[in-house]
Parts: structure tokens; sequence; C-alpha cells
């Protein structure tokens, strides 16, 4: 029984025609496909395998949306060089500030050859780039169906616009539009930024971008009790080496820091003169930067007077930068190197464990090939 000219019948329309005839008995079988819906059912069964590479014509798309992708990023990362107002003493940021070089490359200045347009800032690259994603992303909508049934009709179309791809299709083009119709005469530094969300498109690449990535989710799923127990280690490190950090300089006085005064003179402030009180408080009067009266902010503070603010300093360390050295007091530089050492030995455990599940995943899809060959020749008969 043939099945009716919607979105669910197969790719190719030569196969949806029906064997009966209108004289046929059953009248529960529909009439057969009119030749224009065998034409559009074909266009759109072409349309996916071009726009997913599975065509000559269609790798050669997909290696021009790749060139479009590097193109975008590295103008949108040159603009920045040539961007004036940014770049006041650069005598190459006024070499193409304006007109057709602006234009065709950047679109810095809305005032250069294509202000005539009324769409603000743009460029003849990005106007072109968000031209070829947005009928791109269009023609993905129209054939989304044919990736997951899933995605059939209105509704299958709305859930198709909330996978990952999709938003990064939409977060680079949407706010192009956004910034050219809506807002023209807004600088809005977000929608340039937001072209960078190009560089995710590579993953859609298939090859070793596409069995690289579903390995490393292979592992994190394969690997999650290990690595669960693995941070929970790391972060009772973190903590036990943040409370013995406390106690060891919160009484120091190398470690005040009086940034936020700004009625005192910073670099004539002797904090060796700072006391502190039962609560841990820094009075820095002797050293001629007393708190202001009415005040809730301190001029003046400790920064590992709490093991809240400890914690921010230990986790640097424990990632292998040491900014405040040169200030600790002894037992500060003592838990300073244990802290290197429990450094290697918290960050050597999920590195192990994530090494040896990407083994073990090598290790599995090879021996799925195996058997896999093994029954192609075992299911074979021999004449």
């Amino acid at each position: 029984m043939a099945s009716t000219a919607d979105e669910s019948t197969p790719l190719f329309g030569s196969e949806l025609v029906s064997k009966t005839t209108p004289s046929s008995t059953f009248t529960d079988v529909p009439p057969p496909l009119s030749s224009s819906q065998i034409i559009r059912n074909n266009n759109r069964a072409s349309l996916f395998l071009f726009l997913e590479a599975k065509t000559p014509s269609g790798l050669k798309y997909e290696s021009f949306t790749v060139f479009l992708i590097f193109l975008s990023v590295i103008t949108f990362i040159l603009a920045s060089v040539f961007l004036p107002s940014y770049n006041v003493d650069s005598q190459l940021a006024h070499l193409c500030c304006d007109g057709w070089c602006d234009a065709i490359w950047f679109g810095n200045n809305p005032k250069n050859a294509l202000s005539g347009l009324g769409i603000g800032a743009t460029s003849i690259v990005e106007l072109f780039v968000v031209g070829v994603f947005s009928i791109d992303y269009v023609a993905r909508l129209y054939t989304a169906d044919l990736i997951d049934p899933k995605f059939q009709g209105f509704m299958g179309r709305v859930r198709f616009c909330f996978t990952f791809f999709s938003l990064v299709d939409l977060a680079s083009t949407v706010p192009f539009y956004v910034d050219a119709f809506l807002l023209p005469d807004t600088d809005l530094a977000a929608s340039t930024f937001l072209r960078m969300f190009r560089l995710l498109r590579m993953m859609k690449v298939e090859g070793r971008f596409d069995l690289a990535l579903g390995m490393i989710d292979d592992v994190l799923v394969a690997q999650k009790d290990v690595l669960g127990t693995a941070m929970f280690v790391g972060v009772t490190v973190w903590g036990v080496l943040s409370s013995f950090f406390y106690l060891a300089e919160r009484k120091n006085t190398d470690m005040i820091y009086c940034g936020r005064a700004s009625h005192c003179d910073v670099d004539d402030i002797d904090t060796s003169l700072c006391t502190f009180d039962e609560w841990g408080f820094a009075n820095c009067t002797a050293a001629g930067c007393a708190s202001i009266q009415g005040e809730e902010e301190e001029a003046c503070w400790n920064v590992y007077r709490s093991i809240v603010d400890s914690s921010f300093w230990t986790l640097t360390n424990l990632f292998g930068e040491f900014p405040l050295v040169d200030q600790h007091s002894a037992w500060g530089q003592v838990l300073g190197t244990f802290t290197a050492v429990f450094a290697v030995a918290v960050f050597a455990l999920p590195v192990g464990v994530i090494s040896s599940g990407f083994e073990d995943q090598i290790a599995n899809r090879r021996e799925k090939e195996e058997e896999g060959s093994s029954g192609a020749v075992g299911g074979g008969e021999i004449d």
C-alpha cells in the first residue's frame, strides 16, 4: 500500500509510485503520486544530500563554507587593528578606516562606501557571508525532517530550531539583522562578537572531527564515576589548603591591599605599620591610610582575611601561578611548596583517567570493527 505524499515519505520519489490502479477494489488505497510530488520529493532529497556533503558538489560547498568561516573570523580579528578609535597612535589604523577598503573588508565605519544602504556599519564580506549562511539555514530547516522524523511538521521544525547547531547558526546570523534593521544607529558590539560562533560550524564537518568529538563524549560518560571521585578529591584538597593559607597569612601585614583607598597615596603606605583587631580587620591609620567614617568598605584589608578570600589565591596556586610568592610569610612559603606538589597530583589524576578512557574506547571500536569484518566474511556463502 502506497504512502501519502508528506514529509514521512522515502527520499527518492521513484519508490513512492503506487502500483494500484484507480479501478482497484481497495477503498483505503490513496491515489498515486503526481509527477510534481515525485519531483518535489526528489528535489528535497537532493538538497538534503547536498547540504550534508553526500555528493561531490556538496563536498565542494562544505569546503566553501569552511573558507567563509575563516574569512569571517579573520576579518573580525583584523578589524580591531584598523579601528582608529582603539588605535589612536597607530598609523596602520588609518590606512583602511573609511572608503571602499573598510566597506569591502571590515565594516568599522558607518560612513564608508556602503553608508547609502542605511543599515549602519557593515562590509561586503559580512553581507555575503551572512547571506550565504541565512540561505543555508533556511534550506536546512526545509529538509530537517530528513535528518530525523521528530522534526516533521511545524512543531518538528520548532524543535529543530532549538538543537545545538541550529542555535549556533542563529547566533551567527540573527545579530546582524538586529543590528542592521532594528538598531542601525547603535553600536551593538555583541553582534559583531557573535560572528565568532561560526567557528563552531567546523564541528559539523564529517570525518575525523565527528570521530574525535564522539569519542570525547563516550569517554566522559564511561568515566563519569571515576572523574566524580577525582573532582571530590580536588575540591577537598582545595578547601584544606585554603584553610591552612588562611591560618598562615591572616596576620601577615605584607598581604594588606589598599587599592580601594582613593583618598590615600597607595605607593607611600607602609603596611608594616598596620594592625589587626580580634576579627582580622586591618587598621592602617598609623600607616597614613585610615578608613573614612561612614564608609562601609574598608580602605585596606588582608587578601587572606577569610577562608573564602583565601580560596581564590589557593586555586591560583593550584593552577601553577604564585603571584604573591614574595609577600608570603615563612609558613606561607612552606605551604606554597606543598601546594605545588599537590597540584601535580590533583591534575594528574583526571588526566590519567581520561587517557585510560581514550585507550579503552579505541580498543572497543577496533574490536567492534574486527567483529563486523569477521561477521561479513563468515556470512558469505561458498558455491
